[in-house]
């Protein structure tokens, strides 16, 4: 069932590809990179370790995910713990199905994820793979190597092989699709009659005195909802740092500064061919091709097990003497550029290095002027922040109103709109506001909330401004409202009535023409009907497909449509249509619907079986 799989394995790269853009689009670098150690276990599958660093990524990608799809949620509503139980499932669930792969014997090509990697637009500068930048994104991704990373990709292409060979070796078969053709292109002869709510309602003419007696019984319904307004200070680094100035004087103080202690090391460009647990034969062999003068370009393409740059030429990037091993780098600086070193020892194996370039560092006014500007724009913000944070904290205590404290602090004191419990918009969709604004400390005694952090670095204070008790409605406020409530009811109570005697009539066995003529009922004849026939009642016309297939004397049935009429109906007749009569298109759309629909079901089934089977250890 699972074989072929290498021959989709260009549908399966187009994938991956997908997620992985997908994973930076949703979580943005930098959001990922946690510090626990991989050491820690949080999860045990069929003996295979998850540390507590993997679990923690996929709660970062989970929360990441939700916000993106809801920008106005609450952050602190995701805590972690809140997320845990999910990104475990979403573990097991993908593990399950990565090690039932490798059972299967199912593999990835190095060479292929080389390519899928070359071909991620996030890992681009200019249209062209980046060294730098490909390294810089996985790190702020809790991947702390770029094997580590390929080890993820490997793994997502045996989940695609394994579920796309699961979907792909499913199939219906000519018989099955000629069933369903049968059914979805039947026809169906019916007649129908209709008993319309509206003249009903037309026809109820309310008292004064019901509608006052209405009100009087139903009074709890009249009742306004309670809503606050409040009185708020916002204050975060945003709203401070425009209004940070700095002198030339600082900013040539703080260069003067840094200069002191400025790294100009020159950058070595390195690039490499990498052998891991290679043979002795092996070394000696790259070593005698680059002692012959062959290109080391080339050289790389054969021989280097670095995917991540055999298709850059083995180029690293840059280097000030602490991005590599120590080993490396020590033989990388005793170079010329251009020339190529001995074999190297590290950890990942045997290095081979030539030194591309050197690049001089200069550490110019002109070239940091910006940005030490900026920061320390950025350090006066940061220190006024936590000077007015604990500011705020100490006048809004007790304060009687926020307006003065806003004075003092030099900020705004601004007015929400009316909000009820359930929230409301601008400051009041947040749930933390609207939870410390229906507190009793604020919305009963008065007093101002504590400062609320509510993420990013922005705080709020609030103090009740104006209290909208529940209170009963007149009857002149809600008297529309009422008499089209009361109004329905009446007319609903009239037409279940006649209903029920139309009913009681076709249960006697008469026929829907002789219950149309007793009741005066608008009645239609429908003759080999389709079900996506647009001439015909759309609400009848589902409820009709849905009824069995007469067994000898009609089918009678009946059903209140949305609006409110009672229908009456009789199937007298259904006729397959003939599969033979069908277009090969429309029946190639019904094979891949039914393919569609019974295909998810059994990868989940399968999915499932693997979860329930295996040993799993929290």
């Amino acid at each position: 069932m699972l074989l072929d799989f290498r021959n989709n394995m260009r549908g399966v790269a187009i994938g991956i590809t997908i997620v992985i853009g997908l994973i930076f689009a949703l979580t943005g670098t930098g959001s990922l990179f946690i510090s626990t150690p991989d050491s820690e276990s949080a999860l045990v599958i069929n003996g295979y370790e998850i540390s507590e660093r993997e679990l923690l990524q996929q709660v970062a990608r989970e929360r990441n995910r939700i916000l993106n799809t809801n920008p106005e949620m609450d952050r602190s509503l995701l805590d972690d713990q809140s997320l845990r139980p999910q990104a475990i499932r979403q573990l097991i669930s993908t593990e399950v199905l990565i090690q039932a792969a490798k059972q299967q014997g199912l593999g990835v090509a190095p060479s292929l994820i080389n390519d899928l990697i070359l071909d991620v637009e996030q890992f681009k500068t200019e249209g062209k793979f980046d060294e730098d930048r490909f390294r810089y994104a996985i790190r702020n991704q809790g991947y702390t190597s770029s094997t580590k990373f390929t080890e993820m990709l490997a793994d997502q292409f045996l989940v695609e092989q394994l579920s796309d060979g699961i979907i792909n070796s499913s199939f219906v078969t000519s018989t099955e699709v000629a069933d369903l053709a049968a059914l979805a292109d039947q026809k169906r002869d019916f007649e129908y009659a209709r008993l319309a709510f509206q003249p009903f309602k037309d026809n109820v003419s309310l008292t004064e005195e019901q509608i006052a007696e209405y009100y009087e019984d139903n009074k709890q319904q009249y009742m306004t909802e309670r809503k606050l307004t409040i009185e708020y200070i916002e204050l975060n680094a945003g709203m401070l740092l425009d209004s940070q100035s700095v002198s030339e004087e600082d900013v040539q103080a703080r260069f003067e500064q840094e200069a002191e202690s400025a790294d100009t090391a020159p950058s070595l460009r390195a690039a490499h061919i990498l052998l891991e647990d290679a043979s002795q034969e092996l070394i000696a062999e790259v070593q005698a091709k680059l002692d012959a003068g062959d290109d080391f370009s080339e050289l790389v393409k054969q021989y280097s097990q670095d995917i991540a740059s055999a298709e850059t030429g083995g180029d690293l990037g840059f280097t000030t003497g602490d991005t590599f091993p120590e080993a490396f780098e020590q033989a990388l600086a005793a170079l010329d550029v251009g020339q190529v070193s001995a074999p190297v020892e590290t950890e990942s194996g045997t290095h081979f290095i030539k030194l591309l370039d050197v690049e001089k560092s200069e550490f110019l006014f002109e070239d940091q002027q910006e940005r030490i500007g900026q920061e320390l724009k950025q350090d006066a913000a940061d220190t006024l922040m936590v000077e007015k944070l604990e500011t705020l904290k100490e006048l809004a205590f007790n304060a009687d109103n926020l307006q003065e404290v806003a004075e003092d602090l030099e900020l705004e004191a601004k007015t929400s709109e009316p909000f009820s419990e359930n929230g409301g918009v601008g400051i009041a969709a947040s749930s933390m506001v609207v939870s410390a604004a229906y507190s009793p400390e604020v919305a009963e005694d008065g007093y101002a909330s504590d400062v609320l952090d509510l993420g990013d670095d922005n705080y709020v204070v609030l103090r009740l401004q104006e209290n909208f008790p529940s209170r009963q409605q007149s009857l002149d406020e809600v008297r529309v409202s009422l008499v089209e409530t009361l109004t329905t009811a009446i007319a609903q109570e009239n037409i279940e009535a006649k209903s029920a005697e139309i009913s009681a009539a076709l249960e006697g066995g008469d026929s829907i023409q002789a219950v149309s003529s007793a009741f005066d009922l608008e009645r239609q004849v429908v003759k080999a009907g389709a079900r996506s026939a647009r001439t015909i009642d759309s609400e009848v016309n589902a409820y009709v497909f849905d009824l069995p297939t007469p067994r000898g004397d009609a089918v009678t049935d009946s059903f209140t449509t949305a609006s409110g009429d009672f229908v009456a109906i009789q199937l007298t007749g259904v006729q397959l249509a003939d599969s033979d009569s069908l277009d090969s298109e429309r029946l190639e759309l019904i094979r891949s619907i039914a393919e569609s629909a019974t295909t998810g079901k059994e990868f989940m089934s399968y999915q499932q079986a693997l979860i329930e089977q295996a040993d799993i250890v929290q």
